[in-house]
């Protein structure tokens, strides 16, 4: 139940992240040196981890059963 709720908070960090990314470009700013940026990529990242550890999880516990 709680990989629903990831995915969706992953799809809303993915779009602030694009945001950024957007108006780092138009400001003519190289992404690594955008400090909201990378906060914001560290966030998605996160995020991704957390969906890999739980997508594991569920796996090995449906192949204990």
């Amino acid at each position: 139940m709680k990989k629903p709720n990831l995915d969706e908070k992953l799809k809303t960090e993915k779009e602030k992240l694009n945001r950024l990314a957007d108006k780092a470009w138009e400001k003519g700013i190289p992404l690594n040196q955008d400090e909201a940026f990378m906060v914001q990529n560290r966030k998605v990242d996160e995020l991704v981890v957390k969906i890999l550890k739980e997508q594991e999880r569920q796996r090995k516990n449906q192949q204990e059963r």
